[in-house]
């Protein structure tokens, strides 16, 4: 009986003795688990930090050469109302010389077949500057047919995210584009072959 009683003792003991022992090697490994996650999480970061840095700098470089499309996902009126738009037919371009803004709106009659309107325009007084925090402001005056306006492009430090405000000088209209900055030969705007 004392032999059935000790064995009984030694038995739960023991059990005991595994179950605390593996309890404490699941802390570890999830402690473990954890440390990498974070380690994984600094590691995403940093190769996404990069990229964007890379993208800035390819924008910046656009911007010097003069060779730049701003694709807008989105138009921002001068009451501040928001409007989401496609990237492949809203920009702001200046390319060759030659300054391009369009607009197109689906499901719209427009005249540049595209439910909206196509400018263009010989770009003078072209102006670029970087504040102390790395942003780059780019300026000019746009002259056309039915286009004359300063265009002012801003361009945040770290990504090529970028905003143009168009100001119309002589119906005194403002509308800002909004969306990546690219170089020309990287974008993939579709242009209207009807432009004024």
């Amino acid at each position: 009986m004392k032999t059935k009683a000790i064995i009984m003792m030694m038995s739960i003991m023991l059990g005991l003795g595994v179950m605390t022992r593996s309890y404490a090697q699941d802390t570890h490994t999830n402690v473990e688990k954890n440390l990498s996650r974070k380690a994984k999480r600094e590691l995403r970061k940093k190769e996404r930090m990069a990229a964007d840095q890379f993208m800035f700098q390819n924008a910046k470089a656009a911007l010097k050469d003069g060779n730049w499309v701003l694709e807008a996902n989105r138009l921002i009126t001068k009451w501040g109302n928001t409007i989401p738009v496609d990237s492949n037919t809203n920009f702001v371009e200046l390319e060759n010389g030659t300054a391009y803004m369009q607009l197109a709106f689906a499901g719209h009659n427009g005249p540049n077949g595209m439910g909206g309107i196509t400018l263009k325009g010989k770009p003078t007084q072209i102006k670029m500057s970087t504040d102390k925090n790395g942003n780059v402001y780019y300026q000019m005056s746009v002259i056309g047919n039915a286009l004359t306006a300063d265009i002012i492009v801003r361009l945040g430090n770290g990504d090529n995210y970028a905003s143009a405000e168009v100001n119309a000088i002589t119906s005194g209209a403002r509308l800002q584009f909004a969306g990546q900055l690219v170089p020309a030969s990287d974008s993939s705007v579709y242009r209207s072959g009807m432009d004024f």
